[in-house]
């Protein structure tokens, strides 16, 4: 282990790294950084490919065990790593983008909101790319944070896509300086892998002097194209310099090319979102103890002996289950061969020389299983699941706590331990959204503005951009943004809001997760200021009988009396019409109208309900569309309940005075 405190002065004599030296020189200094940093890379390569051998189910290396012993594994390893990753990295992380002296009191903030709103845009656009899905690599690093200590995303800029590509570098192909915690800290060299054809392509000025040294008075022909060849990718500390290398060839030395440089190669603060320079490497940790920048643990490695403890007691279980005792036959009495006639196996039947005080036959009877042993095995399981954070509640499995209180208790504990991978992805998703918005702002053009936002507003931003880089645009993530929600514990508050009126209808919707929320709250917003246009027939029928009922008594002043309208029936075929299954709901639940809605059946609002029992009327569906058993409902009964409720949630509200239309 590294010493926490040196002797004072010189501790080594190092170079100062430059682009400036000679190749020789700069080849030989990266090549003594990584043999300095070679034991640390095989101490964490060797403990992340036992954790890799785990969650792959080979763990029964390295035991011995007989032929007739059971192979039963209980994969507890990978049962936790797959329950976590899904959690920690369910939805991506919510960006909160802020500019340097905005003010919105002042005239033209909405047009800086709007810049805000389409940076969010360009971002959450990458996320979702098809070819690059960025969900998939804070999934990777997730799991190869819980294997090998440390997760590693990289942002690069693709020529032929003309874009840059956010994707993960396996941990075993990456040498990190083992001296530093912060990404500014440390040097990264990356073990990269090109057939012969492609280093040439990137480095064709290279080209004779990569022969030279791999294919010796050889020439570049077709046959030898295919070939791989392994090269570093080296970064400085600073993530000033990028230097690639193969042996003794510097394929290429420069400046960061991610960053916009001065003349005389100093940083350009006012042309960058950055700071200063950095590295496209960003690197996920959570139980670490300052020494490395990779973790110094992690659960799997944690749980390790546990898991070999709960595959011993499953052996134990196993084999004695098989145990069905053993038949033994006296050779004086019985003869062998008639011995193995008897039913059972090979192994179950011992046939011995001589007499048996016992008589001819006599069986053994099984083993027994020692009570310790199930007490001993869920003892283990539970403590695997307390070192990953992955009880039952959590892995949406039926618990064996009594009550409902202690599986959220239970739930809530292991937030809380996975707490610190989810702070960790955060600070990772922060790094990635600012470092797309460094790549934005020196390398995207108008048309890359364009593809996402439309022409108008996208040259607008694009525009805009290079006001944002001089004011100093701000990206932070929302904490807790990531993990997944509690959908039925969001429809309950959802439903306390709407109780007090403190709730936008279409939030309402939205929270109650139902189908085309803002389609439900605009009608409910037509069907309360202008249901004209949301019953454009039923005005015009309304019209016609009015007109009618006015000529047959002779006074024609075109009135129309207020009425009620109708409900939304149900089409023929949709789980709940007419003709189709009813749906049964307990009676304690919903009102008098929610049988009869939940059939088919037509229902005004407050039909046949004392105006003095509308509050209460309302209160008590609301509390039924937040019961386990509305959620049970099909999807278009959800939607059309949901707006029978709104609209007598309105009615209530004009105090069921004003006539609909006038």
């Amino acid at each position: 282990m590294q010493e926490d405190i040196k002797n004072e002065g010189v501790q080594k004599v190092e170079d100062f790294f430059t682009i400036d030296k000679t190749d020789a020189e700069l080849t030989s200094m990266i090549d003594r950084k990584i043999r300095s940093a070679y034991g640390e890379y095989e101490k964490l390569k060797t403990e992340g490919t036992r954790n890799e051998r785990y969650w792959a189910n080979e763990q029964l290396q390295g035991i011995n065990l007989y032929w007739h012993n059971s192979r039963i594994v209980q994969n507890r390893i990978y049962m936790g790593t797959e329950t976590m990753v899904p959690i920690i990295t369910s939805k991506p992380a919510e960006p909160m983008i802020t500019m340097a002296g905005f003010d919105e009191k002042k005239d033209g903030s909405e047009k800086e909101r709007e810049f805000l709103r389409q940076i969010e845009r360009m971002l959450l656009d990458k996320y979702y790319d098809e070819d690059h899905p960025q969900q998939e690599v804070f999934e990777m690093i997730a799991r190869h944070l819980l294997l090998y200590k440390i997760g590693i995303p990289k942002i690069r800029w693709d020529d032929d896509m003309d874009d840059y590509i956010v994707e993960f570098v396996h941990p075993h192909k990456m040498i990190i300086s083992p001296d530093g915690h912060y990404n500014e800290d440390v040097w990264t060299a990356e073990y990269m892998e090109w057939t012969l054809g492609d280093i040439i392509k990137e480095f064709p000025e290279q080209e004779s002097t990569i022969m030279h040294a791999v294919f010796p008075g050889t020439d570049s022909s077709e046959k030898l194209l295919g070939t791989p060849l392994g090269f570093w990718e080296y970064w400085s500390e600073d993530g000033k310099y990028l230097v690639w290398k193969m042996n003794s060839v510097i394929l290429q030395k420069k400046l960061n090319p991610y960053m916009v440089w001065k003349k005389d190669k100093t940083f350009n603060k006012e042309k960058n979102h950055f700071s200063y320079p950095k590295k496209p490497y960003m690197f996920l940790n959570s139980q670490n103890l300052g020494r490395h920048i990779w973790d110094d643990t992690t659960p799997i490695s944690q749980g390790i002996s546990l898991q070999d403890g709960i595959n011993l007691m499953q052996r134990i279980i196993t084999d004695t289950a098989r145990d069905q005792g053993i038949l033994v036959g006296a050779q004086e009495g019985i003869d062998r061969d008639e011995l193995y006639k008897y039913t059972g196996a090979y192994n179950e039947k011992l046939s011995i020389k001589g007499g048996n005080p016992q008589g001819a036959l006599y069986r053994v009877a099984p083993k027994q299983l020692a009570p310790h042993v199930q007490e001993n095995l869920l003892h283990l399981e539970n403590a695997s699941d307390n070192i990953m954070g992955t009880h039952a509640t959590t892995r949406g499995e039926k618990s064996k706590q009594p009550t409902l209180g202690q599986d959220v208790m239970s739930k809530e504990s292991d937030y809380g331990r996975i707490d610190a991978v989810v702070r960790g992805i955060e600070r990772v998703a922060n790094a990635i959204y600012n470092w797309e918005l460094q790549m934005i702002a020196v390398k995207y053009k108008e048309d890359h503005y364009t593809r996402v936002l439309g022409d108008e507003d996208g040259k607008k931003a694009y525009e805009k951009m290079k006001e944002g880089i001089k004011k100093r645009i701000k990206i932070t993530v929302k904490p807790g943004s990531t993990l997944p929600v509690d959908k039925l514990t969001q429809r309950n508050e959802a439903i306390e809001l709407a109780k007090a009126d403190k709730i936008s209808d279409l939030d309402f919707f939205e929270r109650m997760d139902y189908p085309n929320p803002r389609e439900m709250a605009k009608r409910v917003f037509l069907q309360k200021n202008k249901p004209e246009m949301l019953y454009p027939d039923l005005v015009k029928e309304m019209e016609e009988d009015a007109k009618k009922k006015a000529k047959e008594s002779g006074k024609m002043n075109g009135s129309i009396q207020p009425e009620v309208l109708p409900e939304q029936t149900l089409q023929p075929g949709i789980p709940g019409a007419p003709g189709a299954q009813p749906q049964e709901v307990p009676q304690q639940l919903g009102t008098e109208h929610t049988q009869a809605l939940l059939q088919g059946q037509q229902v005004q609002p407050f039909e046949g309900i004392d105006p003095t029992l509308y509050e209460q009327h309302v209160s008590a569906e609301l509390q039924f569309m937040g019961s386990q058993e509305f959620t049970q409902i099909p999807e278009e009964l959800q939607a059309l309940y949901a707006q029978h409720v709104m609209a007598e949630r309105q009615l209530n509200d004009r105090q069921a005075s004003q006539p609909i239309f006038s």
